[in-house]
């Protein structure tokens, strides 16, 4: 079959005569039609932090092709996507799709029926690949406990940025809303999707506009990194939460009078749940989200290399999600 195999940091190996997955009992067999790249995948493809070789893809969608013996919720020709079910490290789970086992980025995939979900009759097998980054935008709204009326920033305006703005602009009904980007194309998705406002990181203008409407009340770090993490506790309000989502591998210092003198909570948030997967299901379902703000840029499998090259060059960047087909 055809595959895209991480081979070492920065190189992915295009094949065309990779083993078919064997299936067992308890497995499905999915024709892949769509895997989105993801930053979590980015930053193996730059680090290389799993065992190699490695089929990467942990957010794939396509059609029920085979089922194990075992099978009785799944059934041939069953549209789905493959989501990992919030995989607990310290618990020794390491079975996770794209991950510790291949994933997406092939014509075919082996998933556990417990990574599997049906997908609503009223999106496209494209648009599912967006399931599991709303997902993870469910989990980080779900534990934040924000309640609506509340005042929001966003910092970081990627994929996973974009993911929170829409959720939070359905669920919550923000008194406003603002994303803290350094791309100007993301700024202009970010107003698109229906954002108050859109600041590079600048803090002049950023506290221009605080001092016009208040501090933020809740802070979502969607970049993760130690200059992000610093402004989130500079702007946050008096008793104020700030969510970290984007994950950050080094360290951090911080000034710790600051954080006490503000009362600010920080509150760490990984992957998702089954709650949360469904969550996002159900927003899809209800049409409450325009995955076309989200999907801008599609590539053919054989050139997967060129487009996780675009993730990781230099200067403006011009696409939000790019989605990779099979067929």
């Amino acid at each position: 079959m055809k595959a895209a195999v991480f081979v070492d940091i920065k190189k992915i190996e295009y094949r065309e005569d990779y083993p078919m997955p064997i299936l067992g009992d308890d497995d499905i067999l999915v024709k892949v039609h769509y895997c989105g790249i993801c930053g979590s995948d980015i930053t193996n493809f730059k680090l290389k932090m799993y065992q190699v070789p490695l089929i990467m893809g942990h957010e794939f969608s396509g059609e029920v092709y085979k089922v194990g013996a075992n099978i009785d919720e799944f059934e041939i020709g069953d549209l789905v996507c493959g989501i990992n079910v919030l995989l607990d490290l310290n618990q020794g789970d390491l079975d996770g799709l794209g991950i510790f086992e291949n994933g997406g980025f092939a014509e075919f995939v082996k998933v556990p029926q417990k990574y599997l979900f049906h997908i609503p009759n009223n999106i496209s097998t494209k648009d599912a690949i967006m399931i599991e980054s709303f997902a993870n935008a469910a989990r980080g709204v779900r534990l934040s406990q924000i309640q609506k009326n509340e005042r929001i920033f966003i910092i970081g305006g990627g994929n996973i940025g974009l993911c929170f703005l829409n959720y939070l602009l359905e669920e919550k009904d923000p008194k406003y809303i603002v994303v803290i980007e350094p791309h100007e194309y993301l700024r202009k998705k970010a107003i698109e999707i229906g954002a108050n406002e859109a600041f590079p990181p600048i803090i002049t203008k950023i506290k221009k506009f605080i001092k016009n409407n208040s501090d933020p009340s809740y802070i979502f770090d969607c970049a993760g990194n130690e200059k992000t993490i610093l402004m989130a506790i500079d702007l946050i309000e008096r008793g104020g939460s700030i969510i970290l989502e984007g994950v950050f591998k080094g360290k951090v210092s911080f000034p710790l009078f600051l954080l006490n003198s503000k009362e600010a909570s920080i509150k760490g948030v990984l992957g998702h749940d089954r709650q949360d997967i469904m969550n996002s299901i159900s927003l899809f379902e209800k049409n409450k989200i325009k995955t076309d703000h989200f999907i801008t840029q599609e590539v053919p499998l054989s050139e997967i290399q060129s487009a996780f090259n675009k993730y990781i060059e230099g200067g403006e960047r011009s696409f939000v999600k790019i989605a990779v087909k099979m067929h």
